[in-house]
């Protein structure tokens, strides 16, 4: 994120619409995920799935309301879920496939830059409290 994006981020903090600021973004994309992670867990309701998408649910309302502590404990969860995600998937019956591994670690970093802007968001607006 350059400095003017990140100035306007700041200036434009609460009064912009719910997809027009990195954390409201990040808030939509975590609650998204946790529809998504639901509809595909609804057949066989796995317990880690609905904890799962409950504690990223809980992670989403700290998210929204600009707690930079909640920001990076979901990149943080974000990858090690993902990561051993990644690694069932890949060490199944079937076999590594580079194409499903490319998209996969593409709808990763999508996802990290999403949450990375608007940790970066709540980092600068932090500095300049303290320096007011």
């Amino acid at each position: 994120m350059n400095e003017e994006q990140l100035k306007y981020q700041i200036e434009n903090y609460n009064t912009k619409g719910f997809l027009n600021t990195s954390r409201k973004v990040a808030t939509a994309v975590m609650i998204f995920l946790a529809i998504l992670s639901s509809i595909f867990l609804m057949p066989g309701l796995s317990p880690h799935g609905i904890l799962d998408a409950i504690l990223i649910l809980i992670l989403a309302f700290f998210v929204y309301r600009g707690s930079k502590q909640a920001m990076m404990i979901t990149m943080i969860y974000w990858t090690l879920a993902r990561g051993l995600q990644f690694f069932d998937i890949f060490s199944s019956a079937e076999g590594f496939d580079a194409i499903n591994a490319l998209v996969f670690i593409i709808f990763w970093a999508i996802i990290m830059a999403t949450f990375w802007k608007a940790y970066q968001v709540e980092k600068e607006r932090e500095k300049i409290k303290k320096l007011a």
